[in-house]
């Protein structure tokens, strides 16, 4: 878990090529051989070689929770979607449905100086990391979200090309708790956002800082 939105940059550039141009391409861009696949089970390690805790899904009927018992939070997918531990490498959550080219991560941040600013500011903070990795922003705008489950949140459609053949839209989410900010961000191509708003945004909403002491 990063202490400050300085210190990292969310969603590196490489790992766009999974959301728009297939796993082989973002496996090369890895150093991954296209017939290893991906392992998500292996343990992901943030920029300063401390482990990223391990998530877990738990299959419910037609739905997956997908829980970080050590971050305390978790993700409602539909049956389609499962865990993906190779989005990002400092997100507490990963889960991706790869045949409809989509994709979401959850990064946590605990750090006592975002209390200076507000929601509003450390959103704008958060997505300009985020837009700055763009070759060109074609243009950023809110939703109407404001609450995921009792939280306040910010939540912002940003439409852009990682270079001239790659364009991605992201739905960017941060919502502020009691005791931290977090990043929620899914992405997708344009040809297939549209159909899939709607489902992006009602599992960013099933987000969830939960409990999980009992269990331990």
């Amino acid at each position: 878990m990063k202490t400050t939105w300085r210190a990292y940059s969310l969603v590196p550039l490489g790992l766009l090529v999974l959301g728009t141009t297939g796993c082989e391409t973002f496996q090369r861009t890895l150093g991954i051989p296209a017939e290893t696949g991906i392992a998500i089970e292996d343990p992901l390690v943030d920029d300063e070689d401390e482990p990223v805790a391990s998530q877990a899904q738990n299959t419910d009927g037609d739905s997956k929770v997908l829980l970080n018992a050590e971050a305390g939070i978790e993700l409602t997918l539909p049956a389609a979607w499962s865990q993906d531990s190779r989005l990002h490498d400092s997100a507490e959550l990963q889960a991706s449905d790869i045949s409809n080219q989509l994709y979401i991560v959850v990064v946590a941040e605990e750090d006592k100086t975002l209390s200076r600013l507000g929601l509003r500011e450390n959103a704008s903070n958060y997505r300009r990391l985020l837009t700055n990795q763009l070759q060109s922003l074609q243009g950023q705008s809110p939703t109407d979200v404001a609450f995921v489950g009792d939280n306040f949140a910010s939540q912002y459609e940003i439409r852009g090309q990682v270079d001239t053949d790659t364009p991605v839209i992201y739905l960017h989410t941060t919502v502020v708790t009691e005791s931290r900010y977090y990043q929620i961000v899914a992405w997708t191509t344009p040809s297939q956002y549209n159909a899939y708003k709607s489902e992006l945004q009602t599992i960013t909403e099933t987000f969830r800082e939960v409990d999980t002491a009992s269990s331990l």
